[in-house]
């Protein structure tokens, strides 16, 4: 197998594109998608995540005090083909029934001028119906949709700003991403706190000259483009205006199938919340990667990783990638996901600092959705029986370790 990985282990689609008469790198690409990088590919990072882990497990990150505000978050919501309307199973559905915001990437326009796409395994254009979003009825009060991931423009420039328009008709809703540059940033406040949202992504499909103004490209975590940090800069400085107790960036970032971000991504992640992030909620690998907080101004001495910007001590959150929340990829690792749960409460200073954070695992696919054949959804793994979910476990462990629960509330 070690022989085999060698083979792909420099494959990285996002990097570029090449012609499709490459059929010896549409092997290899094809061949990472089933048997994806599950090492870290330096000594270093696996270092990096058994310190990371460790600090996790030790609470020191830990405020006291009841929880004010608590938030969730999941990774990719892809096109599933079936069963929309279905799609988040009762337990799901109740893990954030009690949370303040919930956010997902929505890799999939919900364009309802145009056909949904069915009798196909893929397709190069997803589209979803508008019960892709009523499916998230019962969840969190509030629900935060990304559109800046490499799917945004599948139905072109109109059904973007259709998508945008379809998310946005629900009260409850707020979106990121769309055709103008005031579309990139949101704001929301919740319980007294106020949050400005804001996303990037690496790259975007099917893409003609500049992309729309209000999904940022730049690309994070690239060793072969440096991101644009005045763009950057000046998105984050607009998330923290209309939101200065917290700002939530949610990057489309890292490469498919591997399982554990490299020390240029990990430094481009530091180098945002240098810059004012507070949270970064990562998708576009499809597999679940490691979640690490980072102390800001000497918060938690003990924290492997340390940052410093000016401002009050404050734990910032890194979740480099939450896998897929929904999905009809095939393996076992694209079909494992989790929500994250965290709880927040003010300290002495007003300043929000963590009490909680926890990961629910996940599992998504053909079969979960409802009855049909073709149904695909996505299921709490106690919703399983053992036998099943223990795969699905297993990957989660790998990455996210000592943050599993199986806590509801």
């Amino acid at each position: 197998m070690n022989a085999l990985r060698r083979l792909y282990a420099d494959i990285r689609y996002e990097d570029g594109r090449w012609p499709l008469s490459r059929w010896d790198l549409n092997l290899r690409y094809i061949t990472k998608s089933l048997l994806h990088l599950p090492e870290p590919r330096s000594a270093e990072t696996g270092e990096h995540f058994a310190r990371v882990a460790r600090h996790l497990a030790s609470g020191s990150w830990r405020h006291a005090g009841a929880p004010e505000l608590r938030l969730s978050a999941v990774g990719d919501m892809m096109w599933i083909r079936s069963g929309f309307h279905r799609a988040l199973s009762p337990g799901v559905r109740e893990v954030m029934a009690g949370d303040a915001v919930a956010f997902a990437n929505l890799e999939t326009p919900v364009d309802p001028a145009r056909p949904v796409p069915r009798r196909v395994y893929e397709t190069l254009h997803y589209n979803a119906p508008p019960d892709y979003l009523a499916a998230w009825e019962g969840t969190a009060r509030h629900r935060v949709f990304s559109l800046c991931n490499n799917h945004a423009l599948d139905q072109g420039a109109e059904g973007l700003e259709r998508t945008r328009g379809t998310v946005l008709a629900s009260s409850q809703h707020r979106c990121v991403g769309g055709p103008r540059p005031e579309d990139a940033v949101a704001a929301l406040e919740v319980g007294g706190v106020r949050m400005g949202i804001a996303a990037v992504t690496y790259d975007i499909n099917h893409l003609v000259g500049a992309p729309p103004a209000g999904v940022p490209v730049t690309r994070l975590g690239s060793p072969l483009h440096a991101p644009d940090w005045e763009r950057l800069g000046a998105l984050i400085d607009a998330a923290r205006a209309v939101g200065p107790d917290l700002v939530v960036l949610m990057p489309h970032w890292g490469f498919e199938y591997e399982y554990w971000p490299e020390a240029l991504q990990r430094e481009h992640a530091c180098r945002l919340i240098e810059r004012g992030a507070d949270l970064l909620l990562g998708s576009s690998p499809h597999v679940l990667q490691p979640v690490e907080w980072v102390s800001i101004d000497g918060a938690d001495a003990t924290c492997p990783t340390q940052v410093r910007r000016g401002g009050p001590a404050r734990m910032g959150l890194i979740a480099y990638s939450l896998g897929n929340f929904l999905s009809i990829m095939p393996t076992v690792a694209c079909q494992t996901g989790a929500v994250l749960k965290l709880a927040l409460a003010r300290d002495a200073r007003g300043v929000l600092q963590p009490v909680d954070l926890r990961a629910v695992p996940t599992a998504c696919g053909r079969g979960l959705g409802g009855e049909g054949f073709l149904d695909a959804g996505v299921v709490r793994l106690d919703e399983l029986p053992p036998q099943q979910a223990a795969p699905h476990l297993a990957h989660a462990r790998r990455t996210l370790g000592a943050l599993l629960s199986d806590r509801r509330d």
